[in-house]
């Protein structure tokens, strides 16, 4: 992992940063920040779309917006000092930016999207599905470094397999590794166990365990997030989004939940 291109949405919560230069420094990785849309463009997007702009008060102004471009571009550079590094401005400082360019990298590393203030959670979309790239999502606040401990989210998908070669660089530097699958319809489809996926991978010489977890009165994304605390896990590995988004949104699902509420860093592909 050579190249790693990240994204803070505002200044006040720099872990996506931190997490991201600690990552350049252990890979060798060169680091670029990767300068947010304005939220005129990004109101002007959600328009088109047919939707109201989620912005109280109506439009930043110009100097304000500049205010927090500059401000996010500084907590960069004051977080990716003795590495290679560089600013990037978008072309067109648009939803898509991150995207198209997260094609030409390695990793994508962004804050934990939400409701605003926080990043909105169709630029997180954009970078997993555009890019063909893993992102690595970090929680608010996050302050440690992530793959030591690693637990695999399978459930038998095309998407957790194809997780297994994108996050290959943090599998072969694990020191233990657990892929865990969780009963009942929302938690697998038809495909291998968690049993034979462990087995695959114990051929590369990691050191990896599985289980079969049952989520009981749980919903299966806060079983995952609770296996992975219990277990000591700092990093969860998860292929998104095997349910569709339409009905993710509307009923909930396991990707879903892990985007907006887990509390350790998830590594997702698509």
């Amino acid at each position: 992992m050579k190249s790693i291109l990240t994204m803070a949405w505002t200044a006040e919560d720099p872990a996506a940063f931190e997490l991201a230069a600690k990552l350049a420094r252990a890979f060798d990785s060169r680091l670029v920040g990767l300068e947010p849309p304005s939220y005129g463009v990004m109101s002007m997007a959600w328009a088109d779309a047919g939707m109201g702009a989620p912005i109280g008060g109506g439009l930043a102004e110009d100097a304000e917006e500049r205010q927090r471009v500059a401000a996010v571009k500084q907590a960069f550079e004051q977080r990716a000092t003795g590495i290679r590094s560089e600013w990037r401005s978008a072309d067109d400082s648009g939803p898509t930016a991150i995207g198209t360019i997260g094609r030409a990298y390695d990793l994508v590393v962004m804050l934990q999207p939400g409701a605003l203030p926080k990043m909105p959670e169709s630029v997180f979309e954009t970078a997993l599905f555009d890019s063909g790239r893993p992102v690595l999502v970090v929680p608010a606040g996050y302050k440690g470094m992530v793959g030591k401990r690693i637990l695999f989210s399978w459930n038998g998908s095309t998407a957790s397999a194809r997780a297994i070669s994108l996050a290959m660089p943090f599998l072969s530097r694990a020191e233990s590794i657990d892929v865990m699958s969780v009963d009942g319809p929302s938690g697998m489809v038809p495909g291998p166990s968690s049993a034979e996926i462990a087995e695959s991978l114990r051929s590369h010489g990691l050191n990896v365990t599985s289980q079969h977890v049952k989520s009981g009165n749980r919903s299966a994304g806060q079983t995952i997030v609770d296996t992975a605390i219990a277990g000591g896990a700092d990093l969860i590995l998860k292929g998104a989004y095997t349910q569709s988004r339409l009905r993710q949104m509307i009923f909930g699902g396991m990707t879903r939940h892990l985007i907006l509420n887990s509390p350790l860093p998830v590594l997702f592909s698509y």
